[in-house]
Formats: structure tokens, sequence, C-alpha cells
């Protein structure tokens, strides 16, 4: 009896430490709020672009794919977020009770109301909000002067948007009435197929359904009414200078012709050299020396890849018309290469007739002033004025 006297002792006084032991147990996470909890219906009170940290400036809209911030309360277990009622995808969101953080979709609304709808598990509410729909925007082809049968850039923007390129889509680009097939397509690119039949003097239309109803644009392709100089017939021209720039592209590493022959210059040029290339004279019509803002003053032009065109300020390239001078510089707002393709230049005829035009026959003199030492390989073609 005495010995389990003793055993049931031990047993109690085991028991005693186990108790003493738990309740010396410390929570750490007593009262922790992990910035989830929401207690009731979402409320908005402002929005902001996301990389504006101090919140200074309120939005009260916002563009395709800018990421924004909202602030408010009961934030938290988004079930839907939608911008003219175009859904944001939930993967595509961050939100706390106090804050969400998702990007504008980049995607067309088919009816605009300019509210934005925030729903969670325990209700929801709306706010004004205006996001910005960007109409398709269409400069023209990057070659004017594409060959027939070739792909060729769209230059502009948002043809995504508007269902270029896809089936049974609206939008259509068409030459002389026949439909073109688009073979690239992205969010910053487009490039379309010339047809093997296409002839000079034609126009491709652009016509898509924008919600302020049915749009069109047209761009040219190889307008040939107004070329100021055939370069396969020179003596037309009275060049003094610069006539042996001119080939048929049949010299080594020359570009392919587009239409006939073109000038090239190739080769080293000191800082400060003045270097008259073609320099000759052309006939204006009447309408273009009276109303030269209506009109653009065109050309292709081609750079080597490793010879691109340099910020020149306002030497480099001079265009000299009837005694006036523009100076052309690509580059003055970043490095301009076309990496051995022929690329249309569209300037304005106003910008080019400095010292105004004359109806009939101008000088019309190509000069080169390098501001450095230049090394280069560039080619100009279909020197031209176009009605806009």
């Amino acid at each position: 009896m005495k010995k389990l006297n003793i055993t049931a002792c031990g047993l109690i006084l085991a028991a005693a430490m186990t108790i003493t032991s738990c309740q010396d147990i410390v929570t750490y996470d007593e009262g922790y709020d992990d910035g989830m909890a929401s207690h009731g219906a979402p409320s908005i009170t402002a929005i902001y672009n996301a990389e504006d940290t101090e919140m200074n400036s309120p939005l009260t809209g916002g563009a395709f794919e800018d990421m924004i911030k909202l602030t408010g309360e009961n934030l938290s277990y988004v079930k839907k977020i939608t911008l003219n009622d175009v859904e944001v995808p939930l993967n595509e969101v961050y939100a706390t009770a106090e804050a969400a953080y998702f990007p504008i979709p980049r995607v067309v609304p088919t009816e605009v109301n300019n509210k934005l709808y925030y729903e969670t598990e325990l209700g929801n509410t709306s706010v004004d909000f205006t996001v910005s729909v960007p109409e398709v925007n269409i400069i023209g082809l990057y070659n004017e002067y594409a060959l027939p049968g070739s792909s060729v850039r769209v230059c502009g923007d948002y043809f995504d948007l508007y269902g270029f390129g896809s089936e049974n889509a609206s939008s259509t680009i068409t030459m002389n009435g026949v439909e073109l097939e688009v073979d690239s397509l992205t969010e910053q690119y487009m490039s379309i197929v010339i047809p093997q039949n296409a002839t000079d003097n034609s126009t491709i239309v652009f016509t898509w359904e924008s919600s302020n109803g049915m749009k069109s644009v047209s761009v040219p392709y190889r307008n040939n009414a107004n070329i100021l100089w055939n370069l396969d017939t020179p003596d037309a021209y009275g060049f003094w200078a610069g006539t042996e720039l001119i080939t048929d592209g049949a010299d080594e590493n020359a570009p392919e012709p587009l239409n006939g022959s073109y000038f090239r210059i190739n080769g080293s040029y000191g800082a400060w050299s003045w270097n008259n290339l073609l320099c000759g004279g052309c006939d204006f019509p009447a309408e273009a020396a009276a109303n030269p803002s209506d009109y653009w003053f065109k050309f292709e032009v081609n750079s080597a890849s490793g010879n691109p065109f340099y910020d020149s300020g306002s030497a480099g390239y001079l265009i000299q018309l009837n005694g006036g001078q523009y100076a052309w510089n690509p580059s003055a707002t970043g490095s301009f290469n076309t990496y051995g393709n022929w690329c249309t230049v569209r300037l304005e005829l106003s910008d080019v007739a400095t010292n105004g035009i004359n109806s009939g026959w101008n000088n019309l003199f190509w000069i080169m002033q390098p501001n450095s030492d230049w090394n280069v390989d560039h080619s100009f073609a279909n020197i031209r004025i176009e009605k806009k």
C-alpha cells in the first residue's frame, strides 16, 4: 500500500506541472490584423495612379493599361470589377481591406457609361470614372512604294482593339475594293500583304466600327502623279551636280529599286564638309505653289544597317528649294535606321519651302553637310509632292 501511495502522489505532481506549463504559453498573434478583414459593403474614397505613392493627385479618369490604386474600406475579397462594363481579370487584382490595385483593361467597351463597379463578398459600389477610349490611328504605309506581292507594315496604333485581322470582324482593309490579308498583328504592329497584281496610284481603305459609328481612312499606294525627279531621265532636270550618284540598284550591296533609278550616297565625309549631292530643278503645279500647306513633300529613304542617320542638328541633309533651306534631321529625337529597308518620309511641304514656291520651275538642291565625321550608306528615291 505504501508503494501505491507514492505512485499516486507522483501522478498528481506531474499533472500539476503540466497545468502550470500550459498556463505559461504566450499567444503572439492575439489581436493581429492582416489587413484583409472587411466588415460590410465596399466603399471607395479616391482613385490614384499606382505610381503616385504619396497619393497627391486623385484621378477622375485614366487610359488603357494604366495601373490604378483604389483607397477606401471593405475592399478585400473581390468578386468583380468592371470599367464601362468591361471586366478586370481577377488574377490581375491585388486588394486588401483599404486598398486595391489593378490595370485598366485594354478592351474597347460595347457601351461607355464612365462607371467603375466594385463588388465583394459583402456588397458592391460604383463611382464615376472616365476611361479614354483611343480611336484607330493610321499614319500610312511604312513604305508606300512596297513592291506588289510583298508584306508591308502599317504605321499607326490600336489596330488590334478594333478587330483588324480577326475572323468575322467588321473591320476591313481593301485595295480598289479587294480585301487585303493581314499577315501580322500585335498590340503595336500590323502588316498587310500587297496583292501581286497591285497597280500604281491605288488606294488602300481601312474601315472600322468605333463607339461613334463606322469610320474609314484612305492611304495612297505608289502615287506617282507628282514625282519631281524621274531619275531614269536625268537630263530633264538640269542637274549640275550629283548625277554620278544615280543608280539602278546594280551596284554592290545597293538596295533593290522600287520604281526605277534612285540616288545613293556611300562613303566617308568629313565634319562640316559641304557636299553637293543631287542639284538641279523641277516643275511645281500652280495649286501646290499657291497652297503648300495642302501638300506633303515625300520620298523613300534607305539606310544600310550599319549606317543609321545621325543627329545632325541644323546641318546634315539640307533640302534647298527655290533658295530656301530645310535641314532634315530624322534622328533629332532618337537614332533613325531603316536597316536596309525602304521607308517613306512625310514632310510638310510648307516646312520644306522656307522661301516659298514658284508656279512652274524651281531650283531643288540636295546637300549634305555633316556636323561630325560621317560614314554613310544612304539612298533616296521618288522625290515627290502629294495632296493631303
